[in-house]
């Protein structure tokens, strides 16, 4: 009688190991994600022609989340023999579709970007414009041309951006087109560094 008891205790106490190691698993997978999507996030700025250009960007987030939800379907189908749990994997399910489907929503709709995040969001998106016309290995002189051009005007929108955003900061926001055009965009130029073939004379 004794040794029944024992053995059932043995077999309870294995059952609740199993199920914490369960659990234990799913709180990983859970992490995972999260640890993805922070890095991917922030993985995204790496292309910035300037650090300075990086800004919290709203449209960046939703795009995190939007690649947390699919990492979360992806990584379930592909380890779905390690996570046996039905009630946690439609869970998961459930959660990426939400990730998934809010994050597109949120980046195409727009409908969370004010002005000046509108203007975060676009300076490291114009950063990206420049690293790329910059550094890009281009032997066709009308796309060198055309290089010049986009990196010429990234960098005039971004100064643009950077001023309004200071501006909209300290007066508010130009309602009207009377307030704006008492509180203009100052010009700017600058030149891009790529070089291209002069025009033959």
């Amino acid at each position: 009688m004794a040794e029944m008891e024992h053995d059932k205790s043995k077999n309870d106490t294995s059952k609740d190991m199993q199920v914490q190691h369960t659990w234990a698993m799913y709180v990983r997978f859970g992490a995972m994600i999260v640890t993805g999507m922070v890095v991917m996030y922030f993985v995204m700025f790496v292309g910035s022609w300037e650090w300075d250009h990086v800004r919290f960007s709203e449209s960046r987030l939703f795009m995190a989340l939007t690649m947390g939800g699919t990492m979360g379907l992806i990584m379930l189908a592909w380890m779905l023999n390690m996570y046996r749990n039905t009630k946690a994997n439609v869970m998961i399910v459930a959660a990426s579709l939400v990730l998934l489907g809010g994050g597109a929503y949120l980046d195409r709709s727009q409908t969370t970007v004010q002005d000046e995040a509108f203007m975060n969001g676009m300076i490291p998106h114009h950063s990206l414009a420049i690293t790329r016309s910059e550094r890009a290995e281009l032997t066709d002189v009308r796309v060198c041309d055309l290089a010049v051009e986009i990196s010429e005007a990234q960098r005039r929108e971004i100064f643009e951006m950077e001023w309004l955003i200071e501006d909209i900061a300290h007066n508010g926001a130009a309602a009207t087109r009377q307030e704006a055009d008492a509180r203009p965009v100052p010009s700017y130029d600058e030149p891009a560094e790529r070089h291209c073939p002069e025009a033959t004379k």
